[in-house]
């Protein structure tokens, strides 16, 4: 009911006046625009007024048959329904209905209506509403006889609600007041159309609601066409996108009894792509329609010429039109086009390739040289061109072009589909670099086999091309981070590293950005006086000279461990590119997005970008980038505590990532795993899970990962009392940071070193890290404020500590990070904060210290010694300590017991 506000103030306005007296309203409008819709949410608004509803329909087999509607109607009483053998007198009305119908219209319907009230309602005082649907098809007699009787009741109040297609002339439609139905305004048509399909290019979305013209019926049905995995691609070469078929049949009962030569005129205008008369009589007597077409179709209603442009009455009819009509059938219209469209070639093209099963050159290259970077179906025009195509390698070309052209779109069917006819095909030397570079990205995005993507990159790699950049650059910049760097060099480092060394190739972005990946010391000062230069200009809200450069630098600030550049840029460039429709591209960048937010502690952000991200990859069919959107989830999960469900999503992450080495994917779902361990006072879990992805022995190892890991690898370390473990993993962290400049990383390294030191050193490393705030890292400056405060306290400057403990507690809280924010609550109890909550009256009562209290609630929640210990910045002697005391005062042996004892908080 989108759009549908005023109409339903109406229909309450309607029902409002039916509870007095009998009303009837006409709902009206043409096919598709919402009549049954209204009269469904008119029943609802009904019943929940206190009316009973009775629900029919008209049916076109009856359409002629006297009585038939009102014999339905009886069926519906509720008498009847409930038990027919009980109702007798309903028996014996319908025996008589026809007959009475026929003969007698208005005692007929009265009757019948005034049982309705009977059944419903002894005393008459419940409100019975009658909703007739496709009353077009309702036999004249028992129409004429129910509206009659409904307006002359006098025994109780009855509402008729009816709703008739647009165009039924009968009495009835002019007799009473009529609701008609308009199409909806843009703004509603493009609510409507996102309930149903999000992931559609602008230029498509566009098409898709103006050819809709505001129908309802029109944007859902072309919606789910366009949604339905078994649509032909084709379907995006025709001039009007299919309507589905209960639609299509619905829409065409308009041509029912047209004559031929209006039918012939109307397709011939249908599938024009114009409007102008002029030039559609000289194509219709082109292809030989007769005469007077336009004049019987005007007669018809069918459509109207205003100052000498062509309008269908109805939006629909011109994709009805095309899609019942026959190849045969149009034929002769699409050649009579292109012979008047001689001036346009792409238009032309696009006739002629609607027909011809013949290679043809011209229309071919017409085709290509029309295929624009924003064309939807860009990949179904070229591989059309290519169909067209007389020679081999021509063929090889254009569809190694619609090939290119569905992977920037994120149509990976479509991709793999194209690669398969290459790969059957005879492969030209020429194409060898593009073809290879295509297979890679396929093994990639569909097969999640990185190896085998780098090997055909390598022999895409080896192989001449003309194109710059070389074709496996751009694919080597998107697959590059998921890999490790070791396996990375070894295979196409030296060939990048040859491209780079070529003068004009110094500075290119994509290389570099590839580059970064495998060695970032070497690297990343060449990397970083580019990337720099180009978060000035977006900063600035110039537009990008290049989405692609944009792109490659979007990937270099995330091998950087620079978040906010990645933000800055991924952020300025992801809706140009959605609009363009490069929804493949769209997604590589919305992946680097989310992991800057992930490091900058923005976790509404990740989820909005997992939302995004997740309806996209599954559109495009993309399984790694799906379970990437779901791996940020899991950081977030992690944060805030939530257990619930995250083992089960980190084991179906890491049963994808690690059989095919998708280390990037397979070091982020052990982090989530080890910071949720870290959350819950697991440290030893912890620490198993993170030196997975920060050694070189570990199955998720990844560079990259291992240093945003740093910080929980080294907290999970100390509390496990395993710290000299990690001294080098700090050492080789810091080492290379030295190179890059991070300031993510320094934070990391600084805060890592103090939790590894003594006395002042620890003291100065706590400083170094919060006073170098060049990155809004939220979420690990909190957990720097909340370590520093907790080491203040050891060293009994509990009035420093708090101050610390404050800030920390306050930033957990607002991001939503609750275990953590109530471990830094609890450190500010220890450090003589009281709370509201600090204090329940249970402790009170058994004269618990706030220590105590904390150490007594967490072991009633069934947390080991160990796990409060974590919790409370305790050893676990501590705690054994007081919750000995605890059992003392409260009266019980065990832990076990005190739940029974303490009242739930």
């Amino acid at each position: 009911m989108i759009g549908r506000d005023t109409e339903l103030r109406e229909v309450e306005r309607f029902l409002s006046r039916a509870t007095s007296s009998g009303e009837v309203l006409v709902v009206t409008g043409p096919i598709g625009i919402g009549k049954t819709a209204v009269l469904r949410e008119a029943a609802a608004l009904a019943r929940r007024a206190g009316f009973t509803v009775v629900e029919v329909s008209g049916h076109r087999a009856e359409a002629d048959v006297a009585g038939a509607g009102l014999t339905q109607l009886l069926l519906r009483l509720p008498a009847f329904e409930r038990e027919p053998a009980a109702a007798p007198e309903i028996g014996d009305l319908f025996a008589t209905q026809l007959v009475a119908a026929v003969e007698d219209p208005l005692t007929a319907g009265t009757a019948l209506v005034e049982a309705l009230v009977r059944s419903t309602d002894a005393t008459a005082a419940v409100p019975l509403m009658i909703a007739l649907d496709d009353a077009q098809w309702f036999d004249a007699q028992s129409l004429e006889a129910l509206t009659s009787a409904v307006r002359g009741m006098r025994r109780g109040p009855v509402a008729l609600l009816v709703a008739t297609q647009r165009g039924d002339g009968r009495a009835f439609t002019r007799r009473f007041p009529r609701l008609v139905l308009s199409p909806l305004e843009p703004a509603n048509g493009e609510r409507l159309l996102d309930t149903h399909v999000r992931f559609l290019p602008p230029p498509l979305r566009s098409r898709a609601l103006a050819e809709a013209g505001g129908n309802p019926a029109g944007i859902i049905g072309i919606a789910r066409t366009l949604r339905d995995p078994g649509m032909p691609e084709t379907s995006l070469l025709a001039p009007w996108l299919p309507l589905g078929e209960s639609l299509q049949r619905d829409v065409s009962s308009l041509l029912n009894g047209l004559p031929s030569a209006a039918h012939d005129f109307l397709l011939l205008a249908a599938v024009a792509h114009t409007d102008r008369v002029d030039v559609l009589l000289e194509a219709a007597e082109a292809s030989g329609i007769e005469a007077g077409g336009l004049i019987a179709a005007e007669r018809a209603g069918l459509v109207s010429v205003v100052e000498g442009r062509l309008c269908f009455t109805h939006p629909l009819l011109p994709s009805a039109l095309h899609w019942g009509s026959s190849h045969g059938q149009r034929r002769p219209v699409h050649l009579a086009l292109a012979d008047v469209l001689a001036d346009m070639p792409y238009l032309r093209a696009l006739h002629v390739a609607a027909v011809s099963t013949d290679p043809d050159e011209a229309t071919a290259a017409a085709l290509e040289e029309g295929t624009t970077a924003d064309l939807p179906q860009a990949a179904v025009v070229l591989e059309r061109a290519a169909d067209l195509s007389p020679t081999a390698e021509g063929r090889a070309a254009r569809l190694a072009e619609a090939a290119h052209a569905a992977g920037v779109r994120g149509q990976v069917r479509t991709l793999r589909r194209l690669v398969g006819r290459l790969m059957a095909a005879p492969m030209p030397a020429s194409l060898t670099a593009e073809v290879c570079a295509l297979e890679a990205r396929v093994a990639y995005s569909t097969d999640g086999t990185p190896e085998h993507a780098v090997s055909l990159l390598r022999r895409s790699a080896a192989a001449p091309s003309t194109h710059w950049p070389p074709p496996f650059v751009p694919v080597a910049c998107s697959i590059a981070p998921a890999l490790c760097a070791p396996a990375w060099s070894r295979t196409l480092r030296p060939t990048l590293e040859a491209k780079l060394g070529e003068p004009e190739r110094e500075n290119d972005p994509d290389l570099l950005a590839a580059l970064c990946w495998t060695d970032r010391a070497a690297y990343g000062a060449r990397a970083r006086t580019l990337l720099d230069a180009a978060a000035a200009e977006h900063g600035a809200g110039a537009r990008p000279q290049s989405l692609r450069h944009a792109v490659a630098h979007v990937v270099t600030a995330t091998a950087l461990d620079d978040p906010v550049t990645a933000d800055l840029i991924g952020s300025h460039i992801l809706r140009p590119l959605a609009k363009l429709g490069h929804f493949g591209t769209a997604i590589t960048v919305l992946i680097h997005l989310q992991i800057a937010h992930v490091l900058l502690g923005r976790r509404a952000a990740v989820e909005q970008d997992a939302d995004l991200g997740i309806y996209w990859a599954q559109v495009a069919e993309d399984t790694c980038a799906h379970l990437a959107f779901r791996t940020g989830v899991a950081q977030t999960q992690a944060w805030t505590g939530d257990e619930e469900g995250h083992q089960v999503l980190t084991d179906e992450i890491l049963s994808y990532a690690l059989p095919r080495r998708l280390q990037m994917l397979a070091a982020r779902a052990r982090w989530a795993r080890g910071l949720m361990s870290l959350t819950h006072g697991r440290p030893e879990d912890a620490f198993e899970e993170l030196r997975m992805l920060s050694t070189d022995s570990g199955d998720a190892w990844h560079p990259v990962a291992a240093g945003w890991a740093l910080g929980d690898y080294v907290a999970a370390a100390v509390a496990a009392g395993r710290a000299d473990e990690v001294r080098d993993q700090v050492r080789r962290v810091a080492e290379v940071n030295r190179g890059v400049g991070s300031p993510l990383v320094g934070h990391l390294v600084a805060r890592s070193r103090a939790l590894l030191s003594e006395g002042d050193e620890a003291e100065r490393h706590f400083m170094d890290a919060l006073t170098a705030r060049s990155a809004p890292l939220r979420y690990e400056l909190a957990r720097t404020e909340l370590a520093f405060g907790q080491w203040l306290r050891r060293q009994r400057r509990v009035l420093e500590a708090r101050t610390h403990l404050q800030k920390a507690r306050d930033s957990f809280t607002a991001l939503g990070a609750d275990a953590w924010a109530r471990g830094a609550a609890s450190e500010l109890i220890a450090a003589g904060e009281a709370t509201a909550s600090a204090h329940p009256d249970w402790a009170a009562r058994f004269r618990l210290t706030p220590r105590e209290a904390e150490v007594a609630r967490l072991a009633a929640a069934g947390l080991t010694n160990q796990m409060i210990g974590w919790q409370l910045a305790l050893t676990h002697r501590t705690v054994a300590s007081h919750l000995s005391r605890v059992f003392m005062k409260v009266g019980v042996a065990s832990r076990g017991q005190l739940p029974s004892v303490l009242e739930p908080q």
